[in-house]
């Protein structure tokens, strides 16, 4: 009887320790970021109608939470204002103060909401009913760029597609206004489509980061299975050992180009290997305008939406260092990224972009900066106190004593047995 007992105490001691020690250290209630806790339902932008009844969300918009735009934009109170944003894609709707006139005239109703997607993430208006804030840089203005009208996949077939060839035109309008002074210095120009190298795509592109333009572009999607005669075809399904698309993912493999990538892991099945990604952003989950006028949720983790919460940023970090240059911009950001400490990712680049060090950051031998100017940069966040560690030490030695003395035990117990 007396062994058996102290084989049930054993037994529940090492129960003990086994349930110490699969709960990780720091381990809270509260582990979830604030975005990820409180994501945004509603209707996917890709599902939207021009008929539909309800136009609003509910929740709270992830990614902006995510990537303390509030706090940002408390220190960059300006919010974008005096910086503009050209928005490179399917036409940003009723969002765009003006239009560049690039030779494509995108349907009053828009084939696509794709670049209206790009432009609400970028500075949108607000959600009032229930209030959720949508544009990390309201005060930018937004200037529309279209070249195309529907994605690969979407859309009727007399839609145009988005081609190396449209999108040198546009992007050989661009340049010519921001050459000629329409467009101002402080100019963002966000491309979220990708399209494989052509010579006329690849001297536009060159043409508008001379002109002292910060240009942002997604680092590449993997094609869906669904999509035919996708120019990426050949990177379609699983990635192969050592793929690297950075030199087909255009614009974003020109120099100087702000190449971006998805900061969630689960999105990498998703996502092309591209050794040029600079730096990375949440992608799904924000809320964005959607083409009824209401507003809409972007569901899929795509680089493009990477592309443009980054555009964002840049121009809330702009508007803030008005002095800077689009290079001390690019700088700024890159160097405050936040990643693993180690080489950069074919993924996610240097880390994951952070506003609010970007806002704080002094720049390296940028002009326009003065001591009074620069605030202390951030300091990470404190580590967590783990309220189990002494438990779970001590459960570690009970469990080994008490399993050492049950081993004990169970070898005596024959001999005990025979003095019986």
């Amino acid at each position: 009887m007396t062994v058996r007992r102290l084989a049930s105490a054993t037994s529940a001691v090492l129960a003990l320790v086994v349930l110490a020690l699969v709960i990780p250290p720091g381990a809270t209630t509260a582990a979830a970021g604030p975005g990820r806790a409180l994501a945004a339902s509603g209707d996917d932008c890709a599902d939207v109608t021009e008929t539909r009844d309800k136009r609003t969300v509910e929740g709270e918009n992830g990614p902006y939470l995510d990537l303390h735009v509030p706090q940002a934009r408390a220190i960059a109170s300006e919010s974008g204002r005096g910086v503009t944003v050209v928005v490179v894609d399917s036409g940003i709707g009723a969002l765009a103060e003006r239009a560049v006139p690039t030779g494509h005239a995108s349907p009053p109703g828009l084939e696509s909401g794709h670049g209206l997607a790009v432009a609400g993430i970028v500075g949108g208006p607000d959600q009032q009913t229930p209030r959720i804030p949508v544009g990390i840089a309201p005060g930018a203005t937004l200037v529309d760029a279209p070249f195309y009208d529907a994605p690969l996949g979407e859309g009727d077939e007399t839609a145009s597609r988005p081609l190396a060839s449209s999108l040198a035109t546009a992007l050989r309008s661009v340049a010519s206004q921001l050459e000629s002074g329409v467009l101002p210095v402080r100019t963002v120009v966000v491309v979220p489509a990708q399209v494989l190298p052509s010579a006329a795509l690849k001297k536009e592109v060159r043409r508008v980061v001379r002109s002292g333009a910060l240009v942002v572009a997604p680092a590449g999607d993997r094609p869906g299975d669904d999509v035919e005669g996708s120019p990426f075809g050949d990177y379609s399904g699983r990635p192969e050992p050592g793929e690297d698309a950075v030199g087909d993912v255009w614009p974003a493999a020109e120099e100087g180009v702000l190449s971006v990538g998805v900061a969630d892991p689960e999105a990498r099945p998703f996502l092309l290997r591209n050794s040029g990604v600079d730096l990375a952003a949440p992608a799904a989950g924000s809320v964005t305008a959607a083409r009824d006028g209401g507003w809409c949720v972007v569901s899929t983790p795509s680089t493009h939406w990477s592309a443009a919460q980054v555009a964002g940023v840049a121009a809330l970090v702009w508007s803030h260092h008005p002095s800077d240059s689009a290079a001390a911009v690019r700088a700024r950001l890159l160097d405050t990224a936040t990643g693993n400490g180690g080489p950069s990712s074919p993924v996610t680049g240097h880390g994951v972009v952070q506003p609010v060090e970007a806002l704080q950051r002094r720049a390296e031998g940028g002009a326009g900066m003065d001591e009074a100017d620069v605030v202390e940069r951030a300091k990470p966040p404190a580590e967590r106190q783990d309220l189990l560690a002494d438990t779970r030490r001590d459960a570690v030695w009970w469990g080994l004593a008490g399993g050492g003395a049950l081993v004990v035990l169970v070898v005596l117990r024959p001999v005990l047995a025979r003095r019986r």
